[in-house]
C-alpha cells in the first residue's frame, strides 16, 4: 500500500503544482494587462456560466468525483497488514526487540513446506499485528500431508522465534493430474 500512497501523493502534486503554476502564469498576465497565454478564459468560462445545475454533465462529473473522493477514504482508513511483525523477544537485562518482514516470513515457510514429499505449490497468509500472528497454510497435496505439513511449519516457526501461540491453518489443495 505504501507504493500506491506515494503513487497517488506524487498524482496529487503534480496536479496541484500545475494548477498552482497556471494560476501564477495567468495572474501576472492580467496584472500585466496581457491577453491570457495557456488558457483563454472566454472559451470556458462562457459556458460553464449558461450550464444549469440540472445538467447531465453536471451530475455525472459530481458522481465521478463524489466516488474517487469515496474510494480514496477509504483507502485511507483501511486498516492494511504492517509489513513487519515482531518476535520474541530477547532474554537476559536488556529486552530486545526484533522483527521481521511478513513476505519473507511467508516465502520462508512456503519454501519449508515444499520441501516435503508429495507437497507442492504452497501458498503462505500470514496475518496479525505485533506478537499475535495467524497463519494460513494452503499447499497441493493428498489429504494425508496435513499432518507433516502442520509440524513442518511449526518447527519452522518455532526456529524463527515467532511468538507463542501461532493460530496456523493448514488448508490443503486437490493435487493436479498429470495427463
Amino acid at each position: 500500500m505504501r507504493v500506491v500512497n506515494r503513487l497517488a501523493g506524487v498524482l496529487l502534486g503534480l496536479v496541484l503544482l500545475a494548477g498552482g503554476l497556471l494560476v501564477v502564469v495567468e495572474g501576472v498576465l492580467a496584472a500585466t494587462g496581457r491577453r491570457p497565454w495557456p488558457v483563454d478564459f472566454a472559451t470556458w468560462y462562457g459556458p460553464l456560466t449558461r450550464t444549469e445545475l440540472r445538467a447531465p454533465v453536471v451530475l455525472a462529473c459530481s458522481i465521478a468525483v463524489g466516488v474517487l473522493g469515496l474510494l480514496l477514504f477509504v483507502t485511507q482508513v483501511r486498516r492494511w497488514a504492517p509489513p513487519r511483525l515482531a518476535v520474541r523477544h530477547g532474554t537476559g537485562a536488556r529486552p530486545v526487540s526484533w522483527w521481521v518482514y511478513r513476505r519473507s516470513v511467508e516465502r520462508e515457510l512456503s519454501s519449508a513446506v515444499d520441501a516435503l514429499p508429495g507437497v507442492s505449490e504452497t501458498r503462505c497468509r500470514l496475518r496479525g499485528r505485533g506478537d499475535r500472528w495467524r497463519l494460513t497454510v494452503s499447499p497441493r497435496g493428498r489429504s494425508d500431508t496435513g499432518e507433516p505439513v502442520h509440524r513442518a511449519v511449526t518447527a519452522q516457526l518455532e526456529r524463527m522465534a515467532a511468538p507463542v501461540p501461532v493460530r496456523v491453518r493448514v488448508a490443503l489443495r486437490r493435487p493436479r493430474r498429470v495427463a
